[in-house]
């Protein structure tokens, strides 16, 4: 049987054919790269530096000791250091977080007062949530309130008396405001004499929330960390204020009041410390 031949017709069709398919195939191997192809991965934005710069302005308290005087003496260490608030807050720092002020004296440099427990603690969450979110502290950490043996070994600044500047009343017109100067009002804060760690109205003003619940102090000769009952009806503040006589500001002062409840010579100021160090 003889090969059959194919006619250059035949041919020029074969070859124009496959010439087609080809041609076909590659656009449809080229669109199908184009049209499927995913679009291009976002790289993560970059997380913020983390700079420490607080938003209320801070003191450094290194770990230490105090003696606190009461009926009896008392050492009394705390082994964690933290920061504390400068001043107490005021109402133009609390408004700037909370979008409110509750404060029966109004000014933007006069302490905040008429504030709960429960919103001193509101303030410091939030505080903490939007200083992270900025990067302005690392997220280790936390505004919080201070505990009392915190907040009396700051106050004292190493002096061991009623008072951090001494255990004469006679001075306490230079370093506090009481009922004997303060006009029956609150009044801009850092106008008295700081005490020796540079910290303002430790003494007088308004009266400070701690985190403590009220009870009776341990009668131990030495405490560690101290930081109050685990449960309680009253909460804790301290340092006196300007409603109440001068006596009122000693360092070991305390009065109570429930949680929700607020009065206008009651406010408070925070600590800043590692999530770990809540004493």
């Amino acid at each position: 049987m003889g090969v059959k031949r194919v006619s250059p017709c035949c041919h020029k069709l074969m070859n124009t054919s496959c010439s087609n398919s080809l041609l076909i195939l590659c656009v449809v191997l080229w669109s199908g790269c184009d049209s499927g192809q995913a679009p291009p991965v976002q790289a993560p934005a970059a997380p913020k530096p983390v700079v420490f710069d607080p938003s209320i302005p801070v003191r450094e308290i290194p770990p230490g000791h105090y003696t606190r005087v009461t009926a009896t003496r008392q050492q009394v260490t705390l082994t964690r250091g933290f920061w504390i608030g400068v001043h107490e807050v005021t109402q133009q720092q609390y408004e700037s977080v909370m979008g409110s002020n509750p404060s029966f004296y109004q000014g933007e440099s006069l302490p905040v007062e008429k504030i709960s427990f429960q919103q001193a603690v509101a303030f410091c969450s939030t505080l903490t949530r939007r200083d992270r979110e900025a990067g302005r502290i690392p997220v280790d950490m936390i505004y919080r309130l201070p505990t009392e043996a915190e907040w009396e070994y700051a106050c004292l600044a190493g002096a061991t008396p009623a008072f951090s500047f001494g255990d004469s009343e006679e001075e306490t017109d230079a370093y506090l405001w009481s009922a004997e100067n303060s006009e029956d009002k609150t009044n801009p804060v850092s106008q008295k004499k700081p005490n020796a760690l540079g910290l303002y109205d430790m003494h007088g003003n308004v009266w400070e929330w701690v985190v403590d619940w009220f009870g009776a102090h341990p009668k131990e000769p030495q405490l560690v960390d101290p930081s109050g009952p685990l449960q309680g009806r009253h909460r804790v503040f301290k340092g006196g204020g300007w409603y109440h006589e001068a006596k009122y500001a000693r360092s070991t002062s305390r009065f109570m009041m429930e949680p929700g409840m607020a009065i206008n010579y009651v406010g408070f100021r925070v600590v800043l410390s590692e999530t770990g160090n809540v004493n």
